[in-house]
């Protein structure tokens, strides 16, 4: 067995495997575990780099005896040879008895003795915990912080005073990963212990190794999955996730009462990254903050607030792409963290919004951009890259999507921060550029499109879209060709989220490019081209839509439901797509005559009229929010986006209603 399995913390109860991202522990070098004592077999032991900084203790070595003190009988450090006259400890030597007599001590057959009976399958510590051992534990831990804290104040500048506090210190924070195996037992003991204060106080600790201790075990104490986990035994205890949960909230709200929350955001900003401990620690710091926000969406709060260090430090972190390997795992978590976030519902979480709007007006946008600039011509290799590729665009579309306050004075309109810096930072040219090179990043360029373009701010945008000459590639991707005419055969797999992207593009250049402009003319132009052949997409995509809805929502049960159940089945089975597909249609028909005869057409082919569109588009207006009014609004202000689209909708209705 390694020797290097003595100095590992004892196995921790293991939580249940989902989604969230776990840490890919580094190789384990016997050199980090130079500066660890051996003055007791047992217990956990701190991890390596506990003492940096610090004077070093003693190291451990086993070292050989001489030929001569072999074959006197006796070790080198006084053990006898052979110890305990165990003669079956030499059974294993050859035949021409090379190897007779192993030459250890009785210390080293004492550590072995360890490590052979460490592969026993006894009972691990914490199975069987009792309000008692919790209690002693808790007592240990606060002797451990008050003799480390006195032995600190009294020999400030001499280390070897106060290294081996330090150890039992480690030692005790790590006694209470335990209590995760037992929440509602522990966790309000912890509580009534004033444990929230002790890691309060020992998040401040001068060496860095006690901060991330303490984040480890909060980690694990405040892990979400396991109010997912139900044990077999569980399942017939009464409430017993219930109790998990209560007791979670319990705790998770003594930390935030003791300023725990603040101080490991304050942590990120102490990492050392070049220490390889430090850097495994600013993993888990951001993993028990992913746990923070999972279980109270509301403390992402404070994260967001300008004030935080928080969201300059994951954009900061995310763009060094130049860093080795080994520092990926950190960049790509920083990116899953800031995507997180930034999507957050802002009805839930104060702040939000102007997060998002801090993306554009503190420069971001432009390093997210580069960052993904990286993918233009080239793929993320891996399924971790490809996902930070992906979090980092989430991130753009949560952004570009936020709404702007409403107001009353079309004069003086708000500026959307995202979207003016996306706009100067030539963001669209950059989506252009990834559609026409068909890469992976292609899709999530769609994406981006439909959000970017979107609302009154994303008026500007569509013309310099078309100025970039992305309609040209908008619509391969729409007919599922390639840019070579020549070859219309099919590109990209375009998926129907794809196309319900390329859907809501198209409906924002007819609703915001201005009236016989010559990007309109230009949008039009592509659907008269080739005998209609845009059109002839589009009625198809219609009846595709209406297809899957029809086989998507049970008849039987729809009965069963009500309007608004039903209209979110019947959304969840692809109805917003068709709903753009109809306002796309409506305006082609409204703009051009022999658009609109090719469009009547295709429609009596398939059984169907004008009036089905009319009643798509109908049933759209209806279930459009009008939007919050700003509070000083008069009879002449500003209609808000939602009012102003349901306006469009009713005069595209009633003038397909008159062809009809």
């Amino acid at each position: 067995m390694d020797i290097d399995d003595i100095f590992k913390r004892p196995p921790l109860p293991k939580s249940t495997v989902g989604t969230k991202r776990k840490h890919e522990a580094p190789s384990l070098d016997p050199e980090s575990y130079k500066s660890v004592r051996l003055d007791t077999p047992s217990g956990p032991a701190p991890t390596a780099g506990a003492d940096k900084g610090n004077a070093k203790a003693k190291g451990v070595t086993v070292q050989d005896g001489s030929d001569d003190e072999d074959e006197g009988g006796a070790g080198a450090q006084g053990g006898e040879f052979a110890p305990n006259g165990d003669a079956d400890y030499f059974a294993e030597e050859d035949e021409d008895g090379r190897f007779f007599g192993g030459g250890l001590n009785t210390v080293q057959k004492e550590v072995l003795s360890i490590m052979e009976g460490s592969g026993n399958d006894e009972q691990l510590p914490g199975e069987d915990l009792t309000p008692q051992s919790v209690r002693k534990q808790l007592l240990n831990l606060e002797k451990a912080v008050n003799k480390n804290r006195d032995l600190r104040t009294r020999f400030p500048s001499d280390p070897e005073k106060f290294v081996d506090s330090e150890f039992n210190l480690l030692e005790a924070i790590r006694a209470v990963f335990l209590f995760s195996t037992a929440p509602a037992l522990a966790y309000p003991l912890m509580l009534e212990n004033s444990t929230p204060n002790t890691f309060a106080d020992l998040l401040s600790h001068e060496n860095m190794d006690v901060p991330i201790a303490v984040v480890e075990v909060l980690e694990e104490l405040l892990d979400p999955e396991d109010l997912e986990e139900v044990d077999e035994d569980e399942e017939d205890a009464d409430g017993a996730v219930e109790k998990k949960r209560t007791a979670m909230k319990a705790l998770l709200d003594g930390l935030v009462e003791a300023g725990v929350i603040d101080l490991v955001v304050a942590q990120l900003q102490r990492v050392n990254e070049e220490d390889e401990g430090e850097r495994n620690g600013l993993f888990h710091t951001l993993s028990l903050i992913e746990n923070l926000v999972s279980l109270s969406p509301a403390l992402a709060s404070p994260f967001l607030s300008p004030k935080s260090p928080f969201l300059s430090f994951l954009v900061d972190r995310l763009s060094q792409t130049s860093k080795p390997v080994e520092y990926d795992q950190n960049r790509f978590y920083a990116a899953e963290m800031f995507a997180l976030v930034l999507s957050l519902p802002a009805e839930v979480v104060q702040g939000v919004n102007e997060a998002r709007q801090r993306v554009g007006s503190e420069g971001w946008v432009e390093i997210l951009l580069k960052v993904l600039s990286t993918y233009r011509k080239r793929d993320p290799v891996g399924s971790e890259e490809e996902e930070y590729m992906e979090n980092v665009f989430d991130a753009l579309c949560s952004c570009l999507s936020s709404p702007t306050p409403p107001f009353s004075n079309p004069s003086n309109p708000p500026v959307h921060a995202v979207k003016a810096a996306f706009l100067a930072d030539e963001g669209i040219e950059l989506l252009v550029l990834m559609l026409k090179a068909k890469n992976m990043s292609r899709n999530r360029a769609i994406k981006t499109l439909d959000h970017a373009l979107q609302g009154r701010q994303g008026a500007l945008l569509c013309e310099r879209f078309v100025e970039a000459l992305g309609l040209k590639t908008l619509f391969a991707a729409f007919m599922g060709w390639s840019d070579d005419k020549k070859k219309k055969k099919a590109a990209l797999a375009t998926t129907h989220e794809d196309t319900e992207h390329i859907l809501a593009i198209l409906s924002s250049l007819f609703t915001s490019l201005p009236s016989d402009s010559p990007p309109r003319m230009r949008l039009l132009a592509k659907f008269v081209e080739n005998d209609y052949e845009k059109i002839d997409r589009l009625l198809e995509i219609r009846e595709e839509l209406e297809n899957r809805i029809s086989k998507g929502v049970d008849p039987v049960l729809a009965q069963e439901m009500d309007e608004d159940e039903l209209y979110l089945e019947k959304l969840d089975n692809g109805l917003f797509a068709l709903q753009l597909a109809d306002y796309v249609t409506a305006w082609v028909c409204m703009e051009d005559d022999g658009a609109r005869d090719h469009v009547l057409m295709l429609l009596s082919r398939r059984d169907k009229s004008l009036r089905d569109v009319v009643a798509v588009l109908n049933e759209y207006a209806d279930n459009i929010g009008e939007g919050d009014r700003p509070e000083d609004a008069g009879e002449d202000a500003v209609p808000t986006e939602g009012e102003e689209r349901k306006a469009i909708l009713a005069e595209l209705a009633r003038y397909l209603e008159s062809l009809a």
